[in-house]
């Protein structure tokens, strides 16, 4: 698998060649996370067309006028996609992006494949959290998906850039809580996936979503977290490869 990397709009894009039927898939990472958070998953696709991407403010896309805005993320997912037939994955905040672009009916995305969206507005979902600094909201954040084992053996300069991405990680929350996504809207496929050992409040999530889409289904990672597409890129793998056979 070759890999080529290129700027498009500001923003970082790798992709991988090796499909000729035209059809690609597009990896949309979530909070505190960058296009490298995607690369076991991209690894397992091999044989197909891949696109990974730092989202604006991420990886090597700091350097691209910064936002905070869902509008501008989701104008820029569309702007990777492009006019090429496209299979979405989206992790997390990743995944409301991807379920928003696909709930606009656009004809290039034939299927999407999530993990883990947040429904950050039911009343019921954890609010953000607002008794520590956003630094230490990041460091918590990551250190519960990763474990104290993992946390630990990243390098200081490493973590420090996980808690300067704090206050963008509890903007995107907050943007949760009013930033809707319509999977009722979205016509083509849709594969839910969800975490064995996540907390209720995310199997309650994917449920819904995967129950008001017209063509939703839901899947349980077994034994997996919220950081799956890291720990079982192999699952989530298998989820796009079935996302792909999905008539459309």
């Amino acid at each position: 698998m070759s890999v080529s990397s290129y700027r498009l709009n500001g923003l970082a894009v790798y992709s991988s060649s090796a499909d000729k039927s035209g059809l690609q898939i597009v990896l949309v990472h979530g909070a505190v996370d960058r296009a490298a958070g995607m690369i076991r998953i991209a690894r397992k696709l091999n044989d197909l067309d891949v696109v990974r991407y730092d989202r604006r403010g991420y990886g090597r896309s700091e350097s691209a006028p910064s936002t905070l805005s869902f509008e501008k993320h989701l104008a820029d997912l569309e702007v990777v996609v492009g006019g090429r037939p496209t299979v979405l994955f989206g992790h997390s905040y990743g995944g409301s992006l991807a379920l928003a672009a696909a709930a606009r009916g656009s004809s290039n995305i034939c299927a999407t494949v999530v993990y883990e969206a947040p429904r950050g507005w039911e009343d019921w979902w954890p609010p953000p959290p607002s008794s520590v600094t956003p630094e230490e909201a990041a460091q918590h954040f990551v250190r519960r998906m990763v474990g104290e084992t993992r946390w630990s053996a990243l390098p200081e300069v490493s973590r420090a850039r996980i808690r300067d991405q704090g206050e963008r990680m509890v903007f995107e929350l907050q943007t949760q809580m009013t930033q809707r996504y319509d999977a009722a809207s979205i016509s083509t496929p849709l594969l839910v996936g969800v975490g064995e050992l996540s907390g209720e409040h995310a199997h309650r999530a994917a449920r819904l979503a995967a129950d008001e889409a017209p063509n939703g289904e839901l899947f349980t990672v077994a034994e997996g977290r919220h950081d799956a597409p890291m720990t079982h890129p192999d699952l989530i793998a298998d989820l796009l490869r079935q996302a792909i056979a999905r008539p459309r």
